[in-house]
């Protein structure tokens, strides 16, 4: 108590009240946490760094057109990346929690500058899988989702699944604004200059806000999580809530990389990390060319795709907040279900190209965007500490692995069958599969949020 309160008398301009001196019997809070500025930053940062991830889906047309390549050959680039980010997360998690991201953002947005300006010179697949494969991918995985999973849970509790969909949205509305810009920008100037207007955007905006306003936890700037006074005493304002510790043996534990590695619950997570992406990084990456492989333009398929990418914005804040409430499993599933009735949609635009397209945008978005906040709050709620950006990193890779198969299966599978059919029943199949793997997990079983 002592420690908080001189926190306290630091950050808020209280005097310093020692355990000898009576406590005011309301004590006085800040107005604004500064958790939600972490919030907005990392929203933003996302949205650039996942604007530049699914504009691939619009540049493989391009591509295409232009080195006559296979559906299956431009999707093995994009493949390539997938696997770069997840296995540079272990490096990512592992500064994260050495170093922060007033540091890590910064530096990874030069990296993704440098490989989008690279990537604007290829000329042909090995050059293309080296600069966007290789080196945008390292760079959005130290800007970009297990990044952002290495910190933001550390500053919220109470209200995890919330803020971390809220930063998270800012996918969906990178998306929304890019994808679109992005198929404009290259009818008007080509890939290749649109690849560095994409570059100077990362440049300019990503790494001037990192560097003046991330910090990596409460702690290193004198707060609690979720702006408590202290980590006993629960802001009056946010009393109807409290994090109970189920299994209090298991939360007891430290947990490090090689310890959560030998539970079961660790390889249930990465197996349904896995078996989301593996589904969702196909869909989001051939939704386009499926769109107009059934009779839509390209702008019209891109326009969806901008749909999709605020029903996902929604669909992140929408079930972060309900997984506080309602368990972590419950809502991961209801998340699934919704995406399913999208991706049918999807399969069957050419018999009504006029209400499917916009069906799959919004049913598709807001189920995919609840993977983005329930995949690090509840591998926080099991593995919290000190350690968590290490483990999450690693659970994630099995997220790269899904979507990096997912990606390369749908676009071989096009090639022999010339349909989209096939791929869009398997992925199906995997989402059902990661539910079973998450109600197995149970997260909910470790810590849950409670009325008082």
């Amino acid at each position: 108590m002592i420690a908080c309160n001189m926190i306290r008398a630091k950050f808020i301009k209280e005097p310093f009240v020692t355990s000898n001196t009576a406590m005011p019997p309301t004590p006085r809070n800040p107005l604004f946490f500064y958790g939600w500025i972490i919030v907005l930053i990392g929203f933003i940062t996302l949205g650039a760094a996942f604007g530049v991830w699914y504009s691939y889906s619009v540049f493989i047309i391009a591509v295409i057109q232009e080195f006559g390549w296979s559906r299956a050959a431009a999707s093995s680039v994009f493949s390539i990346f997938i696997i770069t980010q997840a296995l540079m997360n272990l490096v990512t998690g592992y500064l994260q929690d050495r170093c922060g991201p007033r540091i890590v953002v910064p530096a990874g947005a030069l990296v993704l500058a440098l490989a989008l300006a690279m990537t604007s010179l290829c000329r042909n697949l090995w050059q293309f899988s080296v600069a966007y494969g290789v080196f945008a991918g390292i760079g959005v995985s130290l800007i970009g989702f297990a990044s952002h999973a290495a910190f933001i849970p550390k500053w919220f509790e109470r209200q995890r699944g919330l803020a971390v969909g809220i930063t998270m949205s800012g996918i969906g509305f990178g998306m929304l604004l890019m994808i679109p810009m992005v198929e404009t920008a290259i009818r008007h100037f080509g890939w290749r200059t649109t690849y560095l207007i994409l570059a100077g955007l990362i440049l300019l905006l990503v790494v001037p806000l990192n560097l003046i306003f991330a910090r990596r936890s409460p702690q290193d700037i004198g707060l609690c999580p979720d702006g408590d006074d202290s980590v006993r005493h629960v802001s009056p304002k946010r009393h109807a809530f409290r994090v109970k510790l189920i299994d209090t043996q298991w939360t007891a534990q430290h947990w490090t990389l090689g310890k959560a590695m030998r539970t079961a619950r660790f390889w249930l997570l990465a197996f349904a990390f896995f078996c989301l992406a593996f589904a969702y990084q196909g869909v989001l990456l051939h939704a386009v060319s499926a769109m107009v492989d059934q009779g839509l333009k390209k702008d019209t398929a891109a326009y969806f795709f901008g749909i999709l990418g605020i029903a996902g914005s929604a669909g992140k804040i929408l079930f972060g907040y309900l997984s506080d409430l309602y368990g972590r499993e419950r809502i991961h599933t209801l998340g699934v279900a919704v995406a399913a009735v999208g991706i049918f949609s999807l399969m069957h635009v050419a018999y009504a190209p006029a209400l499917l397209p916009l069906l799959f945008a919004i049913f598709f978005g807001l189920g995919y965007g609840a993977a983005a906040p329930l995949l690090p709050s509840l591998s926080a709620d099991i593995f919290q500490g000190s350690s968590f950006g290490l483990i999450f990193a690693m659970i994630a890779i099995g997220g790269g692995a899904g979507g990096a198969a997912g990606s390369f299966m749908a676009g071989l599978l096009y090639d022999l069958s010339q349909t989209y059919m096939v791929p869009f029943l398997v992925f199906l199949s995997s989402l059902v599969l990661s539910c079973l793997l998450i109600w197995l997990a149970a997260p909910s079983k470790v810590r849950k949020l409670v009325r008082v």
